[in-house]
């Protein structure tokens, strides 16, 4: 039997080997052969790539229950407002479904997150979270914020002393306050919540105004460890911090003129690794690419309220030991309503299309819109696209 496969093998090799005369010129059987069958896997896939290539890309639009014509505000994936009657909360990712609570005083202010709620009026705060926790003191409460199990409040007291106050709001048998924070040296403009890895972290910019110049700090806090402060900036002068990002290698400090990267350590974070100027833009969207080599950044002109605007920028920041930033500008031929990054694209919505674009500023998509959009928030896959009349889960497919 091995004899006869080996004689079959040999007679296929020496077929393959033996020449056809083609315009006076040999060429090997085995040539043809593995051309014919070429051609027939062309033919057979060339349909298949058309119509792959041809297939038609659309914006699926789908009605939400979401209230048109309030003030949304977004925080841990969460969209809410508020209306005459109620605290709104909705996640985006299932956008058609929005759950209320009972409003029965108008509070001084409120926020949410996926986890804790509060609300404060005057001296007095209720957070919910594992439980409804009433708080009462004597200090007027500035402001609050909802982290996914920790909540801030910022009191000021007769004397003008201020301090933020944190609450565990999903601890066991009861939500507790698990730390003071004195300010000292400055008022608070911004404060608010980030992840890193399981921990959640508390940052908190001042800014102190004194006859020479404006000087702006950061500090941020380690919420799992009661409050320890684990970063403490460099003075800013004659700028603000507006905002703080983060990456799952750095840290990003937004300025009213810089953007300054910091790298996140074991204790927590380096000292300023590099600074690029975005003196009269905003930033609206930040993403880590996926191999932490960088961080790319979407910016927006400062623009007057009203004032509408055709260009974005997509600057690109290096998160390695060697520190550059290169900017991408892009001019749309539509005034932008949104600029935000998504499935690895630079997604524009401008007053009446749909567009994406590569990170390399190339052109990927334009869908024309059926509506009018007036702003845009986006989700995990998707994004909710409000008009004067209603509000929308857009979705490409």
């Amino acid at each position: 039997m091995r004899d006869f496969w080996e004689n079959i093998k040999a007679r296929l090799q020496k077929l393959g080997e033996e020449e056809i005369k083609i315009f006076g010129r040999g060429i090997k059987r085995s040539y043809l052969l593995l051309a014919a069958v070429l051609i027939v896997a062309i033919a057979i896939l060339a349909p298949i790539v058309v119509s792959l290539s041809n297939r038609e890309v659309s914006l699926e639009l789908e009605r939400t229950d979401i209230e048109p014509g309030r003030t949304y505000r977004v925080n841990d994936g969460i969209v809410f407002y508020e209306t005459p009657n109620h605290y709104v909360s909705i996640d985006p990712n299932n956008s058609t479904h929005v759950e209320q609570i009972e409003l029965y005083v108008d509070a001084d202010g409120y926020d949410m997150s996926s986890s804790v709620r509060l609300l404060y009026l005057g001296s007095s705060a209720q957070i919910w979270g594992q439980d409804a926790f009433v708080m009462g003191g004597g200090e007027t409460i500035l402001s609050g914020r909802a982290g996914r199990r920790y909540a801030a409040l910022l009191y000021r007291n007769q004397y003008g002393d201020s301090r933020i106050l944190l609450v565990d709001a999903l601890a066991r048998p009861t939500t507790q306050v698990i730390a003071t924070i004195p300010i000292a040296g400055g008022e608070v403009t911004a404060f608010g919540f980030l992840e890193a890895d399981d921990t959640e972290l508390l940052w908190v910019s001042t800014v102190d105004v004194n006859q020479f110049s404006e000087e702006s700090l950061v500090r941020v806090y380690n919420c799992d460890r009661e409050g320890a402060l684990i970063f403490y900036s460099a003075s800013f002068y004659n700028q603000t911090i507006e905002d703080v990002m983060m990456t799952r290698s750095c840290l990003y400090l937004i300025g009213t003129q810089d953007l300054v990267r910091y790298d996140r350590t074991e204790d927590g974070f380096s000292s300023e690794r590099a600074r690029v100027s975005i003196y009269g833009s905003r930033i609206v969207a930040c993403k880590e690419s996926e191999d932490r080599s960088s961080a790319y950044f979407v910016t927006l002109p400062e623009t007057d309220a009203g004032e509408q605007t055709h260009l974005f920028r997509l600057l690109t920041v290096s998160q390695s030991d060697e520190a550059w930033a290169t900017v991408l500008q892009q001019f749309m031929p539509s005034p932008i309503v949104s600029a935000f990054l998504q499935n690895n694209r630079v997604c524009i919505v401008t007053e009446d299309a749909y567009e994406e674009y590569t990170y390399a500023g190339k052109s990927q998509l334009t869908l024309e819109l059926d509506v009018k959009p007036t702003s845009v928030i986006p989700a995990e896959s998707s994004f909710l696209l409000f008009t004067d009349t209603a509000v929308y889960r857009a979705t490409v497919s």
